[in-house]
């Protein structure tokens, strides 16, 4: 009967056995591969010139690694180290260099200039800014803000919650979308924030300069004044509606619903309005370069679009009208 052998276990499996030996095998470089090939063909042939030619390395270079290999094996043919035997010693005084980190930490936000300049005016000790900067690389005196940056800062963790994306609302003021457009006039930057009741296409409109959160809350105040307050908003995942947005949906009584990721279709409407925006207002020539100005067109533009623009959706029925007549069925 053959004798069964045990073998050892650990979390993963099976012990390969050898397998410690197998791990310490050396494996040579790309560079040490290439001059073993010198290395047999010499060996094949007996002739160093002729591997040389064959090669097309100086011979000088050949008998230097072939010296090599014979003292060292295949472990005398890696590359050899570049680093310098002598470095250049740093001559700048301790005491120079202790202000420059007084300085350095005290005012971390001045440059190797300001600092050198410091320097000679307050300790009179002359240090060129290259000199400075080298001594705020050695010994590392670089300081994190603490600010965040804008983009961690203005970001919130806020449950997202999702539509079915077939969800329809079926009277005004069930669900409304909102969303930013953003236009480039004469190296102005303005950002249309809308909003769309989706039953009834009721518009609001509010126009910033910055793209924050804060701003595109404004919406939400406009949304809940309409003449059927909205109750739940379905928006994309953009930062602009986090943090600002989502506590002024809270507190407004407002549920906010997010889409898929990268899913525009998921919010038709307001997908919708951001072309008419497009088409209807910005190509017709109403973006002035003043903002109170542009606010003001939007807000003709707005009440143009609720009180008199008929709506193919609506039966050709304005926003105005289309509530009306909701109010006398319902």
């Amino acid at each position: 009967m053959k004798k069964k052998y045990s073998v050892p276990m650990n979390t993963y499996g099976h012990i390969l056995p050898g397998a410690e030996k197998i791990s310490k095998i050396y494996l040579p470089s790309k560079e040490a591969k290439q001059r073993l090939n010198w290395i047999d063909h010499y060996k094949k042939h007996s002739n160093g010139r002729l591997t040389c030619r064959y090669y097309g390395i100086p011979p000088k270079t050949f008998y230097k690694w072939l010296k090599r290999y014979n003292q060292k094996g295949l472990r005398g043919l890696e590359p050899l180290s570049t680093k310098p035997h002598n470095f250049r010693e740093s001559k700048i005084p301790i005491k120079n260099i202790n202000r420059v980190i007084h300085w350095r930490k005290k005012y971390p936000v001045y440059s190797k200039y300001k600092v050198a300049v410091l320097l000679e005016r307050e300790d009179s000790i002359i240090m060129s800014p290259s000199a400075v900067g080298r001594t705020i690389k050695k010994y590392n005196l670089f300081f994190k803000s603490p600010i965040p940056k804008k983009k961690q800062r203005n970001r919130c963790a806020v449950a997202r919650q999702l539509l079915h994306p077939y969800y329809r609302s079926k009277r005004p003021g069930e669900l409304g979308e909102a969303d930013m457009k953003h236009v480039n006039f004469f190296g102005e930057q303005r950002y249309f924030f809308a909003g769309i009741d989706c039953v009834s296409k009721r518009l609001t409109v509010h126009v910033s300069t910055t793209s924050s959160s804060i701003q595109a809350s404004h919406i939400l105040d406009n949304m809940k004044e309409f003449p059927f307050p909205i109750e739940k908003v379905r928006v994309d995942n953009g930062s602009e509606n986090m943090k600002d947005f989502a506590l002024k949906a809270r507190s407004l009584n407002i549920g906010q619903y997010f889409t898929r990721y990268r899913r525009p279709k998921d919010k038709p409407f307001i997908e919708r309005v951001i072309g008419t925006i497009e088409r209807e207002f910005i190509q017709q020539g109403k973006l002035a370069i003043e903002l109170e100005d542009q606010r003001r067109l939007v807000a003709e533009w707005v009440d143009h679009y609720n009180t008199f623009r008929p709506h193919q959706s609506l039966g050709y029925l304005t926003p105005e009208a289309f509530e009306s007549r909701f109010k006398q069925t319902s």
